[in-house]
């Protein structure tokens, strides 16, 4: 494994680092090092997060030990009581890394790449009961009411105690060791079903005594939730990953809408409560719940329903406004106040337990909606305070009711307090609880500048990086013109043109044809969507075809739902119709800052291009838009401002840019990865607009001023793509909630399996890359030197390069060896040459491309390399990888290793074929991930990373379980024979646990 030498700092990391990837782990570190803000984009295929990973906590090992485990002291067993101590106490001084990102899905697929690291800090990971409830009754419950079961059953003795959480102390006092192994959501449910402990009080528990803690964002941006932790947040490290929709998230959670329809069912839970405490009282005469406190909470929600039915509202588009601190004289009428507010809480939490036993009883799983009240009546009161009123806005606005009842057509009203100053969110981590640092990174943050404003946060390190691909890798355009020379706009003022839908749906017909397999077409709107579709669905003349149905001759069509409970089933849709070999791929219509555009990854040919069919502005006659844009406006004005304060237009504008690059983020999604960004909008040909387009994006993109140049650069670049790039790897199918791939994170180092390592491993190895880095605006840093620590010396004297024609007459060269010195004299190379870190050497060879599917997805690998004779390679320091024909190939074979035949032996044909079919059930036996595990373990032994019986060890656990067994025993045909005794006894471990 290399180590590089980053800022003092000696950062072990899983495979050889691009120059971006170093220059991002440079950044993390000086963030935590000078206790700084960083705000860092990195695209995706660039090994963000495990650069993330290995760079914080190489940093926190410098610091000293990781924490060692957990040990419980029972105290007084009549008292229930225990004692949980550090068994290494001052790791507890050491700063705690707090690593948030969106979606449990999400962290889990982080803690697959802390897997992959050498570091095992003490680890936790948060997740909702709903995740990690186990309990046969209180898991099929939802929200609220899942709440209040579980702390109802934890609470009560006897029966119908809950077992699991009895039993959480005193399996944490057997296992002091657990964390120090990297354990998922999953790997915690496992625990709990086979050990009986809560795996979500596990979670809790083990959260106060960790290196690195993992949770979803609300656990730090909702307050309750965040008070909830036991931290030392003084001088910890918050890490915000996929943070593009940072700022909104934490206006969202500042903010609230009260429906009239809400409202409606909170009065009548109220009424709901009188009776059952009434009926208690009568039947048992249980006075625990007095009926007057909620006749006293009935009455309330009346009044405020009336008074919020008689507010003035002169126009229905404008509705009414008033400054954010007026929502304390609307309480005020109500006799809500600081004071009365925590007591009308406490009323609403023993109503809501009443409905939830009653509900229980009755097995309906009915969420109790007065929940709601009291959550806004604490966004309201935080804190006993009202200062922060004034980022604020209330608003009373009139729709239609939606409900399928009574109320249908009836006018329905909705009071809601904006918050839109999303940094009230984040002045608690600055001002209360001192922070060392804040780490914001996503693979689309561009434009930058706004999220500094809007979170009213200094950032003084910042970072956009470029992608790891080649330029004949991408295809970007802006195509300001139809095939009949009617310009692309899709404002206002020419969108409904009849012209305009004609001529892009002509253009995309073009596109469907000429781009390979997936297509992503999105709209600026759902609405724009309808429309144009549904004009190229009626627009046809007698004698030929309508848009649609052309479109339908090239790809199967596929459009993005609005309800999220049908997008499952179109996602399905859009896979199956891409792997109908009867057809010539498929195309998805989408909407910006839909479902689409968030998190999913189209990789290889699930989307070889993008299309963007205009700027997707919000409606800027939308309340909240509106209201937004003003309150920017009127905070822009005052001077002398800590932070620079966005304009209402500088936002608006910014956020349709920030949309585009979230939706052209979908394709590209790894190093071998190839596609088109094609922007069907003249507005994007504007310099202030491209410079809001990602950065890795903005050198490519060409503007043309006729769409033939379009077709003709096109189609020549996904001819030629094939055989300049590797080709499509196995498109990853669409599974775990909405991701398509899971081999994506790692992907990009695949081409490593491929490159002849054959250097021993020695000490002190150095590599210099000195490079100026822009990272700021009038500003610039150098990276200095960053020294891989495991080797002496690199030099590349003794390469071979070798001329091959493809198909398309294109030649590549080919890297046939490279020379290692292990002399500790040699001077370092400068492996930059003085150019841009991020950019490849003018006299380094370009790695082979083939248009035929590389071997190694196919499972065909050279472990005879591995195991053969070392002193072949160290002597020449060359592996010839010439097929027979002497033409360089990107694939090696799997031979069997025969009792009598030499390490250096050619295989026979019989030897290939039966290697290839073992590798083939391999790569079905295995999952995605745990295929790279097994090529890393061939690629580290080749490199001689890792010694032989590690190796083996690590194939013995993948290949363990009864349906793998096959594979653990014929394995072992493809080690010498001096290695069959230690084989065996790894073989006889599996097979007994079996």
């Amino acid at each position: 494994m290399p180590t590089y030498k980053i800022r003092g700092i000696d950062v072990d990391f899983p495979y050889e680092a691009y120059d971006s990837q170093i220059v991002y782990m440079d950044k993390v570190i000086q963030s935590l090092q000078e206790k700084r803000n960083a705000l860092l984009e990195s695209p995706t295929g660039t090994g963000k997060t495990l650069c993330l990973l290995c760079a914080t906590l190489a940093w926190r090992k410098s610091l000293g030990s990781f924490t060692t485990g957990v040990s419980m002291h029972t105290g007084d067993k009549s008292e229930g009581k225990s004692d949980v101590s550090l068994s290494q106490s001052e790791s507890s001084t050491f700063s705690t890394i707090v690593y948030a990102s969106r979606t449990h899905s999400q962290i889990r697929q982080v803690i697959q790449e802390l897997k992959r690291t050498s570091y095992r800090p003490k680890m936790g990971v948060l997740g909702s009961r709903e995740q990690l409830c186990i309990h046969d009754e209180v898991k099929l419950l939802r929200g609220k009411t899942q709440t209040n079961a579980c702390r109802f059953l934890c609470r009560r003795r006897g029966k119908r105690q809950c077992s699991h959480f009895h039993q959480v102390a005193e399996y944490l006092k057997g296992n002091s060791h657990l964390g120090e192994e990297p354990v998922d959501i999953e790997d915690l449910v496992d625990i709990g079903r086979k050990f009986g402990p809560c795996p979500y009080y596990l979670s809790k528990e083990l959260h106060k005594f960790v290196d690195i803690l993992f949770a979803p964002y609300n656990y730090l941006i909702d307050r309750g939730y965040r008070n909830s932790l036991q931290l030392s947040w003084s001088n910890s490290v918050l890490i915000f990953d996929e943070a593009h929709n940072l700022e909104s998230i934490c206006a969202d959670a500042a903010s609230f809408d009260l429906p009239s329809w809400l409202l409606t069912t909170c009065i009548k839970e109220a009424e709901s409560c009188i009776d059952l405490s009434i009926e208690r009282r009568d039947k048992s005469n249980d006075k625990s719940q007095n009926p007057d406190d909620f006749a006293i909470l009935r009455a309330l929600l009346l009044k405020l329903e009336k008074c919020i039915s008689e507010v003035p509202i002169e126009s229905k588009e404008l509705g009414y406004t008033k400054p954010g601190p007026y929502i304390y004289e609307l309480l005020a009428d109500l006799n809500i106040t600081h004071k009365t507010a925590s007591k009308l809480i406490g009323i609403i939490g023993v109503a809501s337990t009443l409905l939830q036993e009653h509900n229980q009883q009755k097995s309906t799983g009915t969420v109790c909606r007065l929940d709601r009240i009291g959550e806004i009546l604490d966004i309201v009161f935080r804190d006993g305070r009202t200062a922060h009123a004034k980022y604020y806005r209330v608003h009373v606005r009139e729709v239609e009711a939606w409900a399928a009842n009574d109320s249908k057509g009836k006018v329905s009203r909705t009071i809601s307090w904006w918050c839109f100053n999303p940094g009230i969110a984040m002045e608690d981590f600055r001002n209360k609880y001192g922070v060392r640092s804040i780490i914001l990174t996503s693979g689309t943050l561009s434009p930058m500048e706004s999220f500094a404003e809007e979170l009213k946060l200094d950032f003084p390190i910042r970072l956009e990086n470029p992608h790891v691909i080649t330029p004949n890798q991408i295809w970007a355009g802006v195509v300001p013109v139809g095939p009949s020379g009617y310009t692309f706009n899709s404002s206002y003022r020419t969108r409904d043109s009849l012209q305009y839908k004609q001529d892009l749906g002509n253009a995309i017909v073009n596109l469907a044809r000429i781009v390979p397999d997936g297509l992503l077409v999105f709209f600026p709107s759902y609405y724009l969507l309808d429309q144009i579709i549904g004009c190229w669905k009626s627009v046809s003349n007698e004698n030929s075809m309508s848009i649609w149905d052309r479109i339908c001759k090239h790809k199967k069509p596929v459009i993005e739902p609005r309800e999220s409970s049908s997008f499952p089933l179109s996602i399905k849709d859009y896979m199956s119709k891409l792997n109908d070999t009867s057809t010539t791929g498929a195309v998805f219509f989408a909407v910006c800052r839909g479902k689409v555009s968030e998190g999913l990854d189209f990789a290889d040919h699930a989307g070889r291009a993008v299309v963007i069919t205009g700027l997707p502005f919000a409606t800027s006659t939308d309340p909240k838009v509106r209201l937004k844009r003003e309150y920017l406006d009127k905070q822009s004005r005052p001077e002398g401002e800590l932070f620079k304060v966005l304009t209402g237009d500088e936002w608006y504008n910014q956020q349709a840019s920030r949309a585009v690059n979230q939706a052209v983020g979908r394709v590209i999604r790894h190093r071998y990865d190839y596609g088109a960004i094609i922007l069907c909008d003249e507005r994007f040909s504007h310099q202030q607009r491209l410079s809001q387009v990602s950065r890795w994006i903005q050198p490519h993109i060409k503007c043309f001023s006729r769409f033939g140049e379009v077709v003709f650069t096109l189609t020549r670049f996904f001819r030629d793509v094939g055989t300049q790039c590797p080709t499509k790897v196995s498109l990853l199918e669409a599974k775990k909630e909405g991701n398509l791939g899971e081999l994506t994170s790692s992907e990009q180092h695949i081409e490593k399996l491929f490159s002849p390592m054959t250097t021993p491993k020695a000490q002190n190895f150095s590599l210099k890359a000195s490079s100026l880095i822009d990272t700021k605006k009038g500003h610039a840093s150098f990276l200095g030197e960053i020294m891989p620590a495991n080797r002496s010396s690199l030099s590349f004297d003794n390469c071979k390069t070798v001329h091959c024609k493809s198909s398309s007459d294109i030649s590549g060269k080919v890297l046939l060896g490279r020379k290692t010195l292990l002399s500790s004299e040699c001077e370092r190379v400068e492996l930059a040459d003085s150019c841009h870190l991020g950019e490849k050497s003018k006299d380094t060879p370009i790695a082979p491309c083939s248009s035929k599917k590389r071997k190694f997805m196919s499972g065909e690998y050279d472990l005879k390399q591995c195991f053969g004779n070392s002193n072949e390679h160290s002597s020449s320091g060359v592996v010839d990888l010439r097929d027979k024909d002497g033409v360089a190939s990107n694939s090696v074979e799997l031979t069997r290793q025969k009792g009598n035949t030499p390490a250096d032996s050619v295989p026979s044909v019989g030897d290939e074929t039966q290697g290839s079919a073992f590798l083939a059930q391999v790569r079905d036996k295995l999952s995605a991930a745990e295929y790279i595990d097994f090529v890393g373990c061939m690629k580290a032994l080749k490199t001689k990373a890792m010694k032989i019986s590690e190796v083996l060890q690590c194939i013995s656990r993948l290949f363990s379980g009864p349906d793998r067994l096959p594979l653990l025993k014929r394995f072992k045909d493809y080690i010498p024979a001096k290695y069959h005794s230690l084989y065996e006894h790894y073989v006889e471990e599996k097979t007994s646990i079996t």
